[in-house]
């Protein structure tokens, strides 16, 4: 969490990819901003579906005293202006300074505020940011286990680390630009990962690596690599089991499943031949990775199997896969025919 103390002391923005943080927060104030206070005094403010004039408005009315309390808790969502030129901008600007020292405001934001706009840097040397950003690589374990903690139980840091792996910690994507990250994007947020700590905490009060390979899947499946393998390898009963596997954990019907097993295996082919292609032009792990964003590890791993790969072989299979998809998704084919007829001309 990324502090910025500016010039107020009770006018905050909140704002960051980190929305199970964010919202955490936002509820502690709230519970001790109730039990200091009163909880009437607590007011949200949603513009959604309203025009800079009424949004001006409601700012307004939210503004006015407390018949039962001086101090008042005020939180609005996503109000920052998206472009130049905007009333709301200019109110805000003039208003803020305004607020009285015993009415405290959150500006909550889904999106980090646009600074290109001449609105923004003069918003924010009004306000006290905090940025909720997402816990990046090892940062990952270690919320893991900290939050672990904090419902009673214990994760080995083994453990931590196959849980950050099994929900996607180093499938991350990035733009950079003169060797700095200017854009991430990560595979994972942090609903999910403390639903699945709540999943281990409740069969364990110390969790080990057996326990998160028995209870957590995998965002991608190891069937699925073990299926691009084989298919690779031509070793069709090897295939087929690694289907199979995929299958037996799926929850969802047979057409979901089949569609989200096309899917997967089609984003395997595009990474092997992607990286296949980079190979070639003389591109080192190292530099694949800066190119393409990903993790070294992921680069590692892909460029190893993608040696054992044509790249002819990659494009044909990809192919194949995009008109199974479509069938699939615009018909009502045996999927599971489809499929079985692509692995077996697959590994011929």
């Amino acid at each position: 969490m990324a502090l910025n103390p500016r010039n107020s002391s009770n006018i905050f923005l909140f704002f960051g990819e980190d929305d199970f943080s964010l919202r955490r927060k936002i509820e502690h104030w709230k519970t001790e901003f109730a039990k200091k206070y009163s909880s009437s005094s607590i007011s949200i403010l949603n513009p959604e579906g309203l025009s800079e004039e009424d949004l001006i408005k409601r700012f307004r009315d939210e503004m006015a005293p407390s018949l039962f309390s001086t101090k008042k808790l005020i939180i609005v969502r996503n109000i920052l202006p998206r472009k130049a030129d905007s009333a709301l901008s200019d109110f805000l600007l003039e208003f803020i300074p305004q607020i009285p020292g015993d009415f405290f405001v959150i500006f909550w934001e889904q999106q980090k505020p646009d600074g290109r706009l001449g609105f923004t840097k003069k918003f924010l040397n009004l306000i006290t940011s905090t940025e909720f950003p997402l816990p990046h690589g090892s940062q990952l374990n270690q919320w893991i286990i900290a939050m672990t903690k904090n419902l009673g139980s214990e994760i080995s840091p083994a453990a931590a680390d196959r849980l950050a792996e099994f929900l996607g910690r180093d499938l991350f994507e990035e733009k950079k630009a003169g060797g700095r990250v200017i854009e991430r994007k990560e595979a994972f947020d942090l609903w999910q990962v403390y639903s699945e700590i709540q999943k281990l905490t409740s069969k364990s009060s110390k969790i080990e690596v057996g326990d998160v390979t028995e209870l957590v899947r995998p965002k991608v499946p190891d069937s699925v690599f073990a299926m691009t393998d084989e298919i690779l390898a031509r070793n069709k009963k090897g295939a087929f089991d690694a289907l199979e596997n995929f299958l037996a954990g799926q929850t969802v019907d047979e057409k979901s499943a089949f569609i989200k097993i096309i899917g997967l295996f089609s984003e395997q082919i595009r990474s092997l031949l992607l990286v296949s292609m980079l190979v070639k032009k003389g591109l080192n792990n190292d530099e694949i990775a800066e190119k393409l964003g990903w993790s070294s590890g992921r680069v590692f791993i892909t460029a190893k199997n993608a040696r054992s790969a044509r790249e002819d072989k990659l494009k044909k299979l990809l192919s194949q896969l995009v008109v199974i998809d479509s069938k699939i998704k615009s018909s009502e084919v045996n999927s599971k025919l489809l499929v079985n007829i692509f692995i077996t001309e697959a590994v011929s």
